[in-house]
Order: C-alpha cells, then structure tokens, then sequence
C-alpha cells in the first residue's frame, strides 16, 4: 500500500522519495504537481486479503542493476505516483462516468422570452439552422392552465405586426412548467414575432392570445 505524502512531513517525504538533486525544473514540477493530486484524492481503496501476498517465484543468483542509481530512484517514484493515480481515477472515475447520463446539448443563438397575464411566462430558445433551413427551437412555457379538453391544445405562431402569420406547431401543458422542442422551415427574419394561442380542433382562425413576445 503506497504512504500518504500529505502533512506536516509531506514535502519531506515528497523529496525523499523523488529527489531533487537530479531533477530539472519542469521534470521536478510535474511530479510535484501529481503529488498534489494524489494528496487531494486521498489513499487508494485497500486491497483484498487475497491479493495483499501474492505468489512469487524466487530464483538464487546475484540481483543485477541495469540503472544506475539516480535512474533507478526516477523510475520508482513515477512508478508509485502513477500506480496510485490510477487506482484513484479507477476507483472514483469509473463510478462518475457510469452513474450520470451525458447531457443532450443545444446551440442556443438566442433566447426571446414570452410575456402573458397573471403567472403565464414562457421562452423560446432558437438554435441555427440546419443544411435545408430548419430553426430547432425549444419553447418553455410555465403558469399557463391546463387544457380543458382531451382535444384542446396551445399553438405557437411566427407573426408580423402582431398578428398570427404562419404555425410553429402545437403541444398540451401538464401543469408547472412544460418544454418542448418545435422546428419551422420559415426564414424567421420575415417576422417580428411569436405568439401562442389556445386552439380546439378544426378551428379556423387563431384562439385567444395567452403568450407574446
């Protein structure tokens, strides 16, 4: 099990196991660096009793050093310095990475927020379009009541001089705040603006305005 560098001996135990007498400024700097690491994540996990001895095979002859001395110690404390970096990026890294879901991004150009009566708030977030023309949006809508009917629904609208032109598309609340992700293939510099509208079935004109820009 590899010492804990960190205490009031800490930058003695540093240099007694590192050197510093053959060691250039940077070499010296980076394992100082590491050390610092090490000293923040805390020990290694403990290994299990079965592995604490493991079986060795020893043969008789005389123990040769192909280094000499300085290279020999180098060598050692890079050794021991990565060993115990890679238990604790295994030990805590692997955990980290296969607990938590990679988010799903979103170029965000530009926000416009969105304005109604009483608590009615809401957001549209444009991103930049596509090879064809199509804007992705995520429109985020809070304080809006919930829809009368299994058939009624809000609609989104791009207009001009504050009147509905063309749909962005449709979507239900269920109550608190709902987010959802429209697209349009119009060039939104033809407008001026969005509103979104209560809608019903097979209605002809626009319903009542509860969100504007």
């Amino acid at each position: 099990m590899m010492r804990r560098l960190d205490g009031p001996g800490g930058e003695r135990d540093f240099d007694e196991l590192v050197g510093g007498d053959d060691l250039d400024a940077t070499e010296a700097e980076r394992l100082r660096h590491v050390h610092e690491l090490l000293v923040e994540a805390g020990p290694p996990p403990e290994l299990p009793p079965s592995l604490l001895h493991p079986p060795t095979e020893s043969r008789p002859g005389e123990l040769v050093h192909l280094f000499p001395r300085t290279a020999r110690r180098r060598v050692r404390a890079y050794g021991l310095l990565a060993a115990a970096v890679a238990a604790a990026v295994f030990g805590g890294g692997f955990l980290l990475g296969h607990s938590k879901a990679k988010p799903e991004t979103f170029a965000t150009t530009r926000v416009v927020p969105m304005h109604g009566a009483g608590e009615a708030r809401g957001s549209i977030r444009v991103a930049g379009p596509d090879t064809v023309g199509n804007w992705p949006m995520l429109v985020s809508v809070s304080g809006l009541p919930e829809q009368p009917t299994k058939g009624a629904y809000y609609e989104l609208w791009l207009t001009r001089n504050g009147k509905a032109i063309v749909p962005c598309g449709g979507f239900r609340v269920h109550g608190g705040e709902t987010t959802v992700r429209l697209t349009v293939p119009y060039r939104l510099r033809s407008f001026d603006g969005w509103i979104v509208t209560d809608s019903e079935p097979g209605q002809p004109e626009p319903g009542k305005i509860v969100l504007s820009t």
